[in-house]
């Protein structure tokens, strides 16, 4: 039988178990809890590292504007020196001897220096080379640019760095800055200092050594000036333009323009600009700044690096959250269980409150909770025994489906009313003669045999056992639930009843009377208050007992005999009865006949 429903619960709405509720709610007080702290943290671990590669990257790349600025500045204060001399007229460019002296002493202060030359008005130079300080003299067919020196010298351009070239004697490009020499508004010449790429080449290679990267100065984007790892000067040259970017043999060089990708942790990046690039199922990394100054185009000084070299830092606060994650999902999973584990026992004591409202009593025993370490739960579990204990008692004394009607709680239970019942009378023959000379606890103990397996299949077809008349019992079907079927299910009750005594039945033993009747009865509480039965009363109960006591004598053969009125007939109508005639009641109180099971 399903169990009552609590007329306090509610009928609609959203509703949820505490046994899924509590792991739920220990979890995301987990979640709202660490989540936050995992967010603020990578969000300043981001920053943080963002920061730091920013910082490292302009570091590289200052390291690498230092060594320009170092290689070039000096020339640049040799020159402006020379040319200020030769204004005040401490130096004397038509003076072979003095000017010697000086490109030797300027040869020896500032070592970067390749050579040194004055271009003069009739397009020859006079060169000074550092290796065994050679002077020579070279013909206007091999100064391409001289020309170009002397036009600018007089158009006012006192002091400037020329564009790259390819000298094509040294195979290699030439840094050249070019200072006018004048006195007293006379042009004397143009003071040029070549500077090598293979010198600033060597400078960046020892930096490339220490950081792992590669180091370049390009003119503008398109055309390289030099370049870590770059290959010895070829002397077989004859173009004088710079090479392009995409023609040298490095490929992490020649490819740095072709896909570029904006960084994402180096937004801070104050002096510097970058982008990534894939070459070859390797990324790389290239960081760069713009430097003016050393020709009309602005230098591009950077570094180029694989990514690897920074992925540790870039993933740190990636890997921070990640970790972070793990721990909140652990945390998470820990909650859940001890949400579990907090509820299982409110999930036992509801399964068993429902056991007792089935009344299925002995289900309700918590022994894992009466020994409990939680104060709480050992009560409970010790209440719920001794509520079991009670109520499987109470059961003994009073009809099972009353006692569910009892825990319905409904408030007219106990209201006498006119029912439509089926009263089942049943009585020992010859028992008074069974019991002579026996002791009482035989004759309980036979009588408690019998009942122990008539009474289930009465309990079995939904009858309600009224009382035990002795050597006999009251039951009936309709009531307190009404059963539409309830003759249908008292003849079954009947039939069962004789099959199941006949295959237990011993010589001598008394047998069972059963008479069946249908009709009206009052069903309810009769007595007084403080000692109340439920029962019933009426015709339909007498007839049931008269036709039971006239059936008295008659086949005497049989461990059982049954009696059922023709209204037990007519009332099932249409069913296909378990019991059918056999030989007609001639002293009944009503047109009634023995039966027997059906085959």
């Amino acid at each position: 039988m399903t169990a009552p429903t609590d007329p306090a619960e509610p009928s609609g709405g959203w509703q949820i178990s505490l046994s899924a509720l509590l792991p739920i709610a220990l979890s995301a007080l987990v979640i709202l809890a660490v989540t936050p702290v995992i967010v603020v943290n990578y969000f300043i671990a981001t920053d943080t590292v963002g920061r730091l590669l920013s910082q490292r990257a302009d570091l590289l790349v200052d390291g690498l504007e230092r060594e320009i600025r170092g290689l070039l500045d000096p020339v640049v204060a040799q020159l402006d020196y020379a040319r200020r001399a030769v204004q005040k007229g401490e130096i004397d460019p038509r003076d072979p001897d003095a000017m010697r002296t000086f490109v030797l002493g300027m040869l020896a202060g500032t070592p970067q220096v390749r050579g040194v030359g004055i271009v003069r008005e009739d397009l020859t130079m006079r060169r000074w080379e550092r290796n065994g300080f050679a002077e020579l003299i070279e013909p206007s067919d091999r100064l391409p640019y001289a020309g170009e020196a002397i036009e600018a010298a007089r158009n006012g351009r006192s002091a400037y760095w020329a564009p790259p070239f390819v000298s094509p004697a040294l195979g290699d490009t030439i840094l050249n800055y070019r200072v006018a020499l004048e006195r007293d508004g006379e042009l004397l010449g143009v003071l040029a200092a070549g500077v090598t790429s293979q010198n600033l080449s060597q400078h960046f290679a020892e930096a490339s050594n220490q950081t792992d990267v590669i180091a370049f100065v390009l003119a503008g984007r398109e055309h390289v000036v030099t370049y870590s790892r770059r290959p010895p000067p070829d002397a077989n040259v004859t173009s004088t333009a710079l090479p392009r970017v995409v023609d040298v043999d490095e490929p992490i060089l020649a490819r740095m323009w072709d896909d570029q990708r904006p960084l994402t942790q180096t937004s801070q990046l104050r002096f510097s600009d970058g982008h990534w690039s894939p070459i070859d199922d390797t990324f790389y990394v290239y960081l760069y700044r713009e430097l003016a100054g050393y020709g009309p185009d602005p230098f591009v000084v950077g570094v180029a690096l694989k990514s690897e070299e920074s992925r540790q830092d870039r993933w740190t606060s990636t890997v921070t959250a990640a970790v972070g994650v793990v721990l909140m999902l652990i945390a998470t999973a820990i909650a859940w269980r001890i949400g579990v584990v907090l509820s299982r026992p409110t999930s036992a004591i509801d399964g068993a409150l429902k056991a007792i409202a089935d009344l299925e009593f002995g289900k309700a025993a918590l022994p894992h909770l009466v020994h409990s370490r939680v104060q709480e739960w050992r009560m409970v579990a010790r209440r719920l025994q001794s509520t079991d204990r009670a109520l499987s008692a109470f059961q003994t004394y009073l009809p099972r489906a009353l006692v569910h009607r009892l825990f319905r709680a409904s408030n007219d239970i106990g209201d006498s009313r006119d029912r439509d019942v089926t009263v089942m009378f049943l009585d020992l023959e010859g028992f008074t003669d069974f019991a002579s000379g026996r002791s009482g606890a035989d004759i309980a103990a036979y009588l408690n045999d019998l009942f122990a397996r008539v009474g289930p299949v009465i309990e079995a077809n939904g009858g309600v056992i009224d009382k035990y008349t002795g050597d006999g019992l009251l039951a009936f079907w309709g009531a307190p639930d009404a059963q539409p079927d309830h003759t249908l299910r008292a003849c079954r009750a009947a039939a069962e009843i004789a099959r199941v005594v006949s295959d237990t039945a011993e010589p001598g033993a008394p047998r069972v009377r059963i008479g069946l009747h249908t009709g009206p009865a009052i069903v309810g509480n009769i007595g007084f208050t403080g000692r109340i039965d439920y029962t019933l009363i009426g015709d339909t109960v007498n007839v049931a007992e008269r036709v039971e006591a006239s059936m008295r004598g008659q086949h005497p053969e049989r461990p059982v005999v049954i009696g059922v009125t023709e209204a037990v007939f007519d009332a099932m109508s249409n069913d296909e009865p378990p019991l059918v005639r056999e030989t007609p009641l001639t002293n009944a109180p009503q047109p009634a006949h023995i039966c027997v099971p059906t085959a």
